[in-house]
């Protein structure tokens, strides 16, 4: 399972930067709001090649729960945005807040299933 949680961070790792840019684009925040995202982002391909590489998986298990941490905040964020009517629209006006939401909620998800599969056992 850990091999699994290592391409799964690669994997996500990848496709959290290239969104993360998409997202932004032309409209970057203040440097504090998505910088984090990248640290989450460069941590989990780090983690998981040094995994497959080393076999040592306590880094992967670090960048797994930074990025568990980052998507809780921004799933209920979002969700908080939608239940008060202060929604936005991202991604040049073709993402909604509702779209938006549920990819970050997919994402939570993912994470922590990637956290879970980190800190199991190694079997030989």
């Amino acid at each position: 399972m850990i091999r699994n949680s290592a391409f799964l961070a690669m994997g996500f790792g990848l496709f959290l930067a290239i969104a993360e840019v998409m997202r932004n684009w032309g409209n970057w925040q203040p440097w504090p709001f998505w910088i984090v995202d990248f640290i989450a982002a460069g941590s989990l391909v780090w983690g998981g090649l040094r995994t497959l590489y080393q076999g040592s998986s306590r880094l992967l298990s670090a960048a797994w729960g930074f990025t568990v941490g980052i998507f809780w905040m921004s799933f209920f964020s979002h969700t908080e945005a939608l239940n008060t009517g202060t929604e936005q629209t991202y991604a040049s006006g073709t993402l909604s807040e509702g779209m938006l939401t549920l990819i970050i909620g997919a994402m939570l998800l993912a994470a922590i299933a990637g956290l879970f599969m980190s800190l199991t056992r190694r079997t030989i």
